[in-house]
């Protein structure tokens, strides 16, 4: 897997602006949103593979915006972020399948280690469909040889 492209999602410009400058330091591609319509539109947009997202949010919460990002496109992950995190968020993030959940303040490398975590499933993730297509099409050439079914 290639360079990990992260968006930043956080209506609060300085911790936006602290977590990009550390993924960039990182070596990381990073996207920043202040608002889920913003983040939105990046995704529409660019490839993404990870979002960093906060709990309060203008517009909409960021449990709703996770849930929309999940529905629409499920191969990204998701770690949650909140100064307000209360054990019945955290619950509701995890249930919604966010990859992690961070209070705030929390400390960038711990957001590393997440997100090292998480390009170690996204690599074995692409390494599985890759895996499944490629079965998928020796089945197909099978069947097509044979003219039925492998059982």
């Amino acid at each position: 897997m290639d360079k990990i492209r992260i968006l930043v999602v956080d209506d609060e410009q300085r911790v936006r602006d602290e977590i990009a400058e550390f993924l960039l330091e990182n070596k990381y591609q990073v996207y920043k949103a202040g608002l889920p319509s913003e983040a939105f539109s990046i995704l529409k947009e660019n490839p993404v593979d990870l979002v960093i997202l906060d709990i309060k949010l203008p517009e909409m919460d960021g449990l709703s915006a996770l849930k929309i990002i999940k529905e629409t496109y499920p191969d990204i992950e998701v770690i949650m972020i909140s100064g307000h995190g209360d054990m019945g968020s955290v619950i509701e993030a995890m249930r919604n399948d966010a990859a992690d959940f961070f209070p705030k303040p929390f400390r960038l490398m711990d957001i590393n280690m997440a997100i090292q975590r998480t390009k170690r499933y996204l690599s074995l993730n692409h390494k599985y469909k890759e895996l499944e297509k490629n079965y998928s099409l020796i089945s197909k050439e099978i069947q097509k040889n044979i003219g039925h079914q492998l059982i």
